[in-house]
């Protein structure tokens, strides 16, 4: 059969057959159900496995994404380009839908004989946006490394993190986004194998709001023994939100629709675009309440804090590879001014920030001697960087390997890309489609490999060593941190190792 022209296959879940497509080399299978419905009177509630249906079903076009705002990182032009490689089937690929009841997956395979590993993509966007289509483009990553890829789509936003249990007993058992998550994974274990994947060495991954919802599986006693190592790329969410902190929130929510505390039934009838729209309300606290929104200590499903002060011992036998890149808050830039600052403006902003001004002076000049030709913009986005997502990395990785269970792999994507005129630099994201085999810049294809085969060889084995890029485990004694660039990858021991202690008791408090 031509490798260039689609054909369709089918596979015998335990719902039921699906169909999917022969393309490019591997089996697509886009949009299975593993859950059923969750609105109406199944909305806020944990989710129920799928019901079965008879014949086959189709499963060869991506399935809806939860209801979020609107737009997608494939609708920005350039930003698309790097996401999808430049592929002329993007747009078609990334064609996709908006429904409350979006709890639905997708399989990428070499074929359906044998026993890979399979490396499941838990979707960015932090608690509110996002889908798992990115795994729709992953058939070079299947196909060149011989793993299962697996993307999951789940509630979000108000749908999956809204709590109520402060407010109705019936809803104790709370964080459903996180538990269709768990359901998603129990799919996984009982229908991977069917796929070629084996059910026994399942790593999780996740970039961004995905790693921060793998931080929070891993505290989850429900999501104990459903998958054997774990990813966190620039997500390394060391806690979550408290109940009381969650049911001010629902009170923000219920106000914002007119609604009292006792009247949560009204809930459920409720449009879901204006449950969501309500989102955007004054919350407690003052501004809209959508980005504050996610996983909370309800005591049931999130017993207690999740990695602070202490990395949760339920997942304390977990091999982890932990990162972020370099310019992780270069995306999100808005202000142009911070593009142009001076000396002077780069102390004011950093004592803004909460260094100390007794500080600035010294740290600066530790950035000076170990990067002399970077402006002051660049040293801003690297110093913000270095207090958030390298910070909490770092300290994720610390606490891991303080239960002296399982090794931790760090890393740092450092390779300046071409994104924005260049003016964008390892932004936030950046290493996630190079992972996935998707390339855009010819200068990048050696780096893609070495990431989709240092994350391959994770799932396949717990160590992500490959010929000619060995990869040495984190230990407090030599601090191994994998540095990722085009020009050159390599482990380098305690990389701005001074900086690091410098900025010890200086973390920023965000995720970025």
């Amino acid at each position: 059969m031509d490798k260039g022209v689609p054909y369709t296959t089918t596979v015998l879940t335990s719902a039921g057959l699906v169909r999917g497509l022969v393309y490019r080399g591997v089996e697509l299978y886009r949009g299975i159900p593993y859950g059923d419905a969750t609105e109406g009177a199944r909305r806020f509630r944990p989710p129920r496995a799928v019901t079965p249906w008879n014949g086959a079903r189709d499963a060869i076009s991506n399935g809806p994404r939860c209801v979020q705002p609107p737009g997608s990182v494939f609708f920005h032009e350039e930003i698309g380009t790097y996401f999808t490689g430049g592929r002329p089937d993007g747009a078609a690929l990334a064609e996709q839908w908006d429904s409350e009841n979006c709890l639905n997956l997708n399989v990428i395979t070499p074929g359906q004989d044998g026993r890979r590993p399979v490396m499941v993509y838990i979707h960015g966007g932090g608690f509110m946006g996002g889908s798992g289509v990115l795994t729709a483009f992953g058939d070079a990553l299947v196909s060149r490394e011989d793993v299962v890829l697996v993307g999951i789509n789940h509630r979000l936003n108000v749908f999956g993190y809204l709590y109520l249990g402060g407010l109705d007993a019936r809803y104790r058992e709370a964080n459903v986004g996180q538990l269709d998550l768990v359901l998603a994974l129990r799919w996984v274990r009982e229908n991977i194998a069917r796929f070629g994947g084996d059910p026994e060495n399942v790593t999780i991954f996740g970039e961004s709001g995905g790693g921060a919802k793998i931080s929070a599986l891993m505290a989850m006693p429900s999501a104990q023994g459903l998958f054997r190592r774990a990813i966190v790329e620039s997500g390394s969410a060391l806690q979550v939100g408290s109940a009381e902190e969650g049911t001010q929130m629902a009170l923000g929510i219920l106000g914002a629709l007119g609604l009292g505390g006792a009247e949560i039934d009204r809930l459920q009838e409720v449009p879901a675009t204006a449950l969501h729209e309500a989102l955007f309300a004054a919350g407690p606290g003052g501004g809209n309440m959508a980005m504050r929104l996610g996983p909370v200590i309800d005591g049931v499903t999130i017993p207690g804090q999740t990695w602070s002060p202490q990395a949760p011992a339920l997942s304390a036998g977990i091999p982890m590879i932990i990162g972020n890149c370099k310019d992780e808050g270069r995306l999100f830039a808005a202000d142009p001014a911070l593009y142009k600052l001076d000396e002077a403006e780069l102390r004011g902003r950093l004592e803004a920030a909460g260094m100390p001004a007794e500080e600035v002076p010294a740290l600066l000049t530790l950035y000076r001697q170990a990067y002399p030709s970077e402006s002051p913009a660049d040293l801003w986005f690297r110093i913000s960087t270095d207090r958030g997502a390298r910070w909490n990395a770092t300290a994720q990785a610390e606490r891991q390997l303080a239960r002296a269970q399982a090794p931790v792999y760090l890393y740092c994507f450092r390779w300046d890309t071409p994104s924005g005129g260049g003016r964008l630099k390892a932004w936030h994201t950046a290493e996630l489609p190079l992972v996935m085999g998707l390339v855009a810049h010819p200068e990048a294809r050696e780096l893609s490999r070495q990431l989709g085969a240092a994350w391959a060889a994770f799932a396949r084995s717990g160590d992500p060593s490959q010929p000619g890029l060995p990869w040495p485990a984190y230990t407090l004694e030599r601090r191994a941190t994998m540095v990722f660039d085009a020009a050159e990858s390599g482990a380098v021991a305690d990389p701005d190792g001074a900086i690091r202690e410098a900025l010890r008791g200086r973390p920023s408090g965000g995720l970025l």
